[in-house]
């Protein structure tokens, strides 16, 4: 993956342009921290794209929320409880 720093990336879209195509995706640098990525697109289905990323993206905060929720002393319930509960509620509610 190629690195660019935002200041080069303005100043020369050519060579920018060049460096896309060639490896498909640069990550471009403010003060030398990565601060944006950038895809090459041509010849994708860019509807597929958006969607591959906001899933990527939904995964990655997912386990974040999971990470803190287990560093908090929290534990996430089974498949099995959520349907005893579930199941107790709707009871419960027929009553």
């Amino acid at each position: 993956m190629e690195f660019l720093s935002i200041r080069e990336f303005s100043a020369h879209p050519r060579k920018t342009q060049e460096t896309l195509k060639r490896s498909g995706k640069i990550v471009l640098t403010n003060n030398g921290k990565p601060s944006m990525l950038v895809f090459d697109i041509t010849g994708q289905d860019f509807e597929d794209l958006i969607d591959t990323i906001n899933r990527a993206e939904a995964m990655r905060l997912l386990e974040e929320v999971q990470v803190q929720a287990v560093r908090g002393g929290l534990n996430f319930m089974t498949i099995d409880e959520i349907n005893t509960e579930v199941a107790a509620a709707r009871r419960k509610k027929g009553k």
